[in-house]
């Protein structure tokens, strides 16, 4: 393992370890796993059938966008890919390294590294940006529950940083000839491209941008499911707020898996509308260990190469 890369997962399990410790001297972690403990069964089983859901739709839009560039091996076998991304997320020290290991297992299928980049790249990218819409509809909502001059800085500074980094991805290929010559630029470049073509197509972009806010629907259903379970009963509509700034602070590549950042972030904002801290870290850990479910089928599917082996041999 290279010494950068050592350096990169030693910062993040610092990271991890320093949020958690800071968590835990702050917080009532006994009182948090009473909660935990407590959580109704049902409910939870319909969270994970509702992330379940969410990661389906999610592998409709994959294919919608995959088979524009390039022959899709399906919807099936997509969804079988992502659950293996999923294990990776939870396993690996990089946040993005199940998307790499997406990437290599299109590469097993006969489809170009490349173009397997781009289409998970523009993906992710399709959600992201109906996840930024909601959470500039819901902005002022959220700075009506906010009365810290600080809070509301640090979440219009959340959304700019959102807006600006959708704005990049579709101008990268407008930059100077001299700047997109480096490979890394060059590949961001073609994504932009592609971007903008996916923009030109109605049809093609509604379909997309239309899975995206199903999958996004299930997702905060599923948080609210979640916290129902634990006894924090709060409005759909009021995870429509929390959940969007707390999804695009937990991209930040800081920690493990996102464990740390998604506690610290949902405990803040929950507390905007009431929530206890301890009944926040709960909802954050539950749905955690929820995630981690999830990607365990993944798990098992890479383990026999169910994702690749019957695909390569249709």
């Amino acid at each position: 393992m290279p010494i950068f890369r050592i350096l990169t997962v030693g910062a993040r399990l610092l990271v991890t370890t320093g949020l958690i410790w800071v968590l835990a001297m702050r917080i009532d972690l006994g009182r948090a796993a009473v909660i935990i403990a407590h959580a109704s069964v049902p409910l939870l089983a319909a969270a994970l059938g509702g992330l379940l859901a969410a990661n389906l739709v999610t592998a409709l839009r994959w294919h919608l966008i995959l088979a524009a560039a390039t022959p899709s091996p399906g919807p099936a076998t997509l969804a079988k890919l992502i659950l293996v991304g999923l294990y990776f997320n939870q396993v690996l020290p990089s946040g993005i390294g199940g998307d790499a290991v997406r990437a290599l297992r299109c590469r097993s299928l006969g489809i170009g590294l490349g173009a397997a980049v781009r289409s998970i790249l523009l993906d992710r990218a399709c959600g992201y940006s109906v996840l930024i819409a909601i959470y500039a509809v819901a902005l002022p909502g959220l700075l009506n529950n906010l009365h810290d001059v600080r809070g509301r800085s640090a979440i219009i500074a959340v959304l700019a940083c959102g807006a600006a980094g959708l704005m990049a991805l579709v101008s990268l290929d407008r930059l100077p000839s001299a700047i997109l010559r480096f490979p890394m630029i060059t590949t961001f470049a073609l994504l932009s491209g592609e971007a903008r073509c996916l923009l030109t197509h109605p049809r093609r972009c509604g379909a997309a941008l239309g899975l995206s806010v199903l999958s996004i629907a299930l997702t905060i259903l599923s948080f609210e499911l979640v916290a129902d379970a634990i006894g924090s009963r709060l409005s759909f509509g009021i995870w429509a707020m929390v959940v969007p700034p707390v999804s695009l602070i937990q991209l930040l590549p800081v920690s493990l898996a996102g464990w740390g950042v998604r506690e610290a972030a949902l405990i803040v904002a929950l507390g905007w509308f009431g929530v206890p801290a301890e009944a926040a870290l709960a909802t954050s850990v539950a749905m955690g260990l929820c995630l981690i479910a999830i990607g365990l089928p993944g798990g098992l599917i890479w383990l026999t190469n169910w994702d690749i082996s019957r695909a390569r041999r249709a």
